[in-house]
């Protein structure tokens, strides 16, 4: 679950984000439409702590995002929320990310830039990785490197690093670019499983086609706040 409460957002003069709360539960997919610029990026960096909001704060399955910084902001939340709020971290718990290019080392192959993420978080193991990446379409055992892999293949070796350590969110920003129509297909049927799972989904893209295909409800993002577009 994630729990958005006066979460704003201002960059010098602009402001991006204006006092959103909102919540997104488990076992749904949630989507948000806009246009390039209009915030859903930032709002999902400040979601995986990668971005500090200015003002507000977010809740992931029960632990704060932000760290120190957040308490800082929020100094109410030391006692009225204590039945909401378990922990404090810097970045959302158990979460698989998708923002902007997924970065990877180009010399390497996928399975071996696979590997060095598994190793750093120690979520997954080989096998885990492995399967990640042929239900991705992808073969773990191809020694290319990956700056020869095309932008769908980069963006497909995303998705397996999202899903491999079998988060309980997703998070996914404009997932679906440079995919083909049967890599988009398989990455739907993940979707559905994962939301099978009762785990929380949360997906951004300007193309409001593949948002309403995929999702359960759908927000437009509009002058920094949230509205109900699908329900």
């Amino acid at each position: 679950m994630i729990l958005i409460h006066n979460l704003s957002k201002v960059y010098g003069q602009n402001t991006v984000l204006k006092n959103i709360s909102m919540r997104f539960d488990e076992g749904k997919i949630y989507g948000l439409i806009g246009s390039n610029g209009c915030g859903k990026t930032t709002l999902m960096r400040c979601i995986c702590g990668f971005s500090q909001p200015t003002s507000g704060y977010v809740v992931v399955n029960g632990c704060l995002i932000g760290g120190r910084s957040a308490l800082r902001r929020n100094p109410e939340l030391a006692k009225a929320d204590a039945g909401i709020i378990s922990r404090v971290s810097d970045f959302a718990p158990n979460t698989g990310v998708i923002i902007e290019t997924p970065g990877f080392l180009p010399h390497e192959t996928g399975l071996q830039n696979l590997m060095l993420l598994a190793a750093m978080s120690g979520r997954a193991d080989r096998l885990r990785t492995r399967r990640a990446m042929i239900e991705l379409g992808l073969d773990p055992d191809e020694k290319k490197p990956v700056w020869k892999y095309s932008l769908g293949q980069r963006q497909r070796l995303g998705f397996a690093q999202a899903f491999m350590e079998d988060p309980d969110v997703l998070i996914l920003d404009e997932p679906f670019n440079a995919m083909d129509k049967a890599s988009m297909e398989e990455v739907h049927d993940l979707l559905q499983r994962f939301k099978a799972q009762d785990k929380t989904v949360l997906l951004a893209s300007h193309s409001a086609e593949d948002i309403a295909r995929a999702c359960d409800v759908i927000y437009e993002m509009e002058d920094g706040g949230l509205h109900l577009v699908k329900q």
